[in-house]
C-alpha cells in the first residue's frame, strides 16, 4: 500500500520530464532549419577568422647570469612585456635598441625559471618564451634581448668593477708568476753550479713548482671569468621553427560554432515568446 502512494507520488515528476522532453524534440523540430543553418555558418565563421587572423610562431631562449639573480632579471622581461602589450613600442625600442617594426612582430616575451627552487648561484638560469608573427626578427630580437640586459646603469657599474677587478687579479697573478718562475730559473743555476744537490734546495723546488701550477691555474680561471663576464650568458639561442603555434584551427570552429547556435537560440526563443504573447492578446482581447 506504502510502495503504491510512492508510486503515484513519483509520477508527477515522471509526466513533467517527459512533457520537458516532448517540448524541446517539438522545439528542435520546429526550428531545425535555423539550427542548421547557425552550424553552417558557425563552421564557416570560425574559418574565415582563423584565416584572417596572423599565424605566430612560439621559440625559445636559453640565459644564465652570474651578475643578477633569476628574479631580478625575470622582472626586467616581464617590465619589457609589459611595454610590449601597451603596445608602448617607442619606449620598449630605446630599452633594447630595437627597431620598433621588428617589436610590432612580437606578441609575448616570458620569462621561466628552468628550476623552481631558490639557489644563490642559480646554477640552472631561466628560459625566454617568445611569440612573434615572422620567424626573420628572432635574430635580431635575441640581439637585443642581450642588449637591454647588458646597458641598464646599475648592470653597467657592476659589470665594469667586476672587470676591473679580474684584471687587476691577472695582473698581480702574472707578476707572482714571473717572481715564482725567476726563483725557480736562480734554484736550478744554482744546482748546476754547485755540482751537488740539497735536500733544502730540493724541497724549495718542489714548493716553488706546486706554486706555479696553482697560480697558472688561478690565472686561467680569472681570464675565462673575465672573457664571460657578461649580463647574460647565451646557453640556447632562438630556434626558428617553421611550424606556427597558433591560432589554432579546431579552437575557431568551436568558438564560431558556439556563437552561432547561442545566437540563434536566443532569437527562436524570443520569437517563440513573441508569439505566444500575440497568441493570447488575440484569445484574451479585453
Amino acid at each position: 500500500m506504502t510502495a503504491g502512494i510512492k508510486k503515484s507520488d513519483d509520477l508527477p515528476e515522471d509526466i513533467d520530464l517527459l512533457l520537458l522532453l516532448e517540448r524541446v524534440i517539438s522545439y528542435l523540430k520546429r526550428f531545425r532549419w535555423h539550427f542548421i543553418s547557425a552550424i553552417v555558418l558557425g563552421l564557416i565563421a570560425g574559418y574565415l577568422f582563423y584565416l584572417s587572423i596572423p599565424k605566430t610562431y612560439r621559440s625559445r631562449m636559453v640565459v644564465h647570469s652570474f651578475i643578477l639573480t633569476n628574479p631580478e632579471q625575470m622582472q626586467i622581461v616581464n617590465n619589457w612585456n609589459s611595454l610590449l602589450k601597451q603596445k608602448e613600442f617607442t619606449s620598449l625600442s630605446i630599452l633594447l635598441n630595437c627597431p620598433e617594426e621588428v617589436l610590432q612582430q612580437v606578441n609575448l616575451i616570458k620569462p621561466k625559471e628552468i628550476q623552481q627552487a631558490f639557489t644563490p648561484s642559480n646554477p640552472n638560469g631561466f628560459t625566454i618564451d617568445v611569440l612573434v608573427t615572422d620567424i626573420n626578427v628572432l635574430d635580431t630580437l635575441q640581439k637585443a634581448i642581450v642588449y637591454g640586459f647588458e646597458n641598464s646603469e646599475y648592470i653597467k657599474e657592476k659589470l665594469l668593477v667586476k672587470r676591473n677587478i679580474l684584471k687587476e687579479l691577472i695582473s698581480k697573478t702574472s707578476d707572482e708568476i714571473k717572481k715564482l718562475d725567476s726563483t725557480k730559473k736562480r734554484m736550478e743555476s744554482i744546482i748546476d753550479g754547485s755540482g751537488r744537490s740539497s735536500s733544502t734546495l730540493i724541497i724549495d723546488g718542489s714548493t716553488v713548482n706546486r706554486q706555479l701550477i696553482e697560480m697558472n691555474e688561478k690565472l686561467l680561471s680569472f681570464k675565462e671569468n673575465l672573457q664571460f663576464t657578461n649580463a647574460v650568458q647565451v646557453l640556447q639561442s632562438f630556434s626558428k621553427f617553421k611550424k606556427a603555434d597558433g591560432p589554432k584551427l579546431l579552437s575557431w570552429l568551436l568558438i564560431g560554432l558556439i556563437f552561432f547556435i547561442c545566437l540563434t537560440w536566443a532569437a527562436t526563443v524570443l520569437y517563440s515568446i513573441n508569439e505566444k504573447l500575440k497568441r493570447r492578446k488575440f484569445t484574451n482581447p479585453g
